[in-house]
């Protein structure tokens, strides 16, 4: 859907959902042959607690297993006609979580985590990227807030048995209570609690985007090994990208956030391009999905205001004062559209 001409997304808006993709975890939809390190025993004893366990419990396990689980398999990301794999590989040892996400397709690249923290290995151009992003942003982690919260805006129980890659699954029923958001349906580990499939729904029942662990070992212990980058990076260059913490209110700038969502942060990050330069970014979200408000100077191709969906991400753009406003979401169209429309700017005093 466009109004006036259709967006050209600037570099920074590309990046941003590059970057989603891949801090998604770039999984698939398929089933496939599982090595696991559970015993039997444990699985028996694990399977009667996940049989008394209510939604919000469950919702809570997923985000338990997320970061505090050892795991590593492949992971696919299907979109339409697009799939991509990935090598992912978890460890947690005690109170910080590692990871290492290996895209199998596409260009070249490494993302090593430490806590929050993300290196972006680029061997073409012998770069580090290093940037600090939030973990439970990222697949196989769902929620931004309390678990609880989920419940405010989405109808949330528990469905059928399956099984994704082997492993018996509890299937869980996300459904919004509006016209706002997105629908999901989770696959869960019944024995760790882990996700090992994701899909999100439109107010269709249509998919969106799916995904999954094609094959996964989960609990087993990880050569720290598997951690360590594929590439010699001695003599890399390092860049550090900063986003520190700003007042969008102090700048002049009012965003009322659509209903249900609440402001998650607000910082001052770079943008990539023929030169770099400065955008101010809110981050909100309902602790499913997530929308960002970029603020950057308006350029003369600026559009009025246009927006477009690919997929579940949906893109508003419009031009308010002298700047350009970009929301990028993991939401219907309209939400992106009143978010954008409720930017106001009033010079401060």
């Amino acid at each position: 859907m466009t109004r006036g001409r259709a967006i050209r997304p600037t570099r920074f808006v590309a990046t941003t959902l590059a970057q989603r993709a891949l801090g998604l975890i770039l999984a698939l939809f398929a089933y496939a042959s599982v090595a696991s390190a559970q015993s039997t025993t444990g699985q028996k004893g694990s399977a009667r607690a996940a049989q008394a366990r209510s939604e919000l419990q469950w919702l809570q396990a997923i985000q338990v297993a997320a970061q505090r689980l050892n795991y590593s398999g492949t992971v696919i990301y299907q979109q339409g006609e697009e799939v991509r794999a990935s090598r992912l590989t978890h460890v947690f040892d005690g109170s910080v979580a590692h990871e290492r996400l290996q895209p199998l397709d596409g260009q070249l690249r490494e993302f090593i985590r430490h806590d929050d923290e993300v290196q972006c290995l680029m061997p073409e151009s012998r770069r580090i990227v290093i940037e600090r992003r939030l973990a439970q942003d990222a697949f196989p982690a769902i929620a931004t807030t309390e678990p609880a919260r989920i419940l405010e805006h989405y109808t949330v129980r528990l469905g059928e048995t399956d099984r994704v890659a082997g492993i018996e699954c509890q299937v869980i029923h996300i459904e919004p209570r509006d016209r706002l958001r997105y629908g999901y349906r989770l696959w869960v580990d019944r024995a760790s609690g882990l996700l090992l499939r994701a899909v999100t729904l439109n107010e269709r029942n249509e998919v969106l985007e799916q995904m999954a662990f094609a094959e996964v070992r989960i609990g087993e212990r990880v050569d720290r090994s598997q951690l360590r980058p594929s590439w010699s990076t001695d003599g890399w260059r390092i860049e550090r990208t900063e986003q520190p913490s700003i007042e969008l209110a102090r700048y002049g700038w009012h965003i009322s956030a659509p209903m249900g969502f609440h402001k998650q942060r607000e910082v001052m990050r770079s943008l990539w391009g023929p030169t770099e330069r400065k955008a101010m970014q809110a981050i909100f979200t309902d602790g499913i999905a997530s929308v960002s408000v970029f603020i950057e100077p308006a350029s003369q191709d600026t559009v009025v205001e246009a927006g477009q969906a690919n997929g579940p991400t949906s893109v508003y753009a419009r031009r308010v004062a002298d700047a350009r406003i970009t929301v990028v979401g993991e939401v219907p169209i309209a939400t992106v559209k009143s978010l954008a429309q409720s930017v106001e700017f009033r010079a401060p005093r």
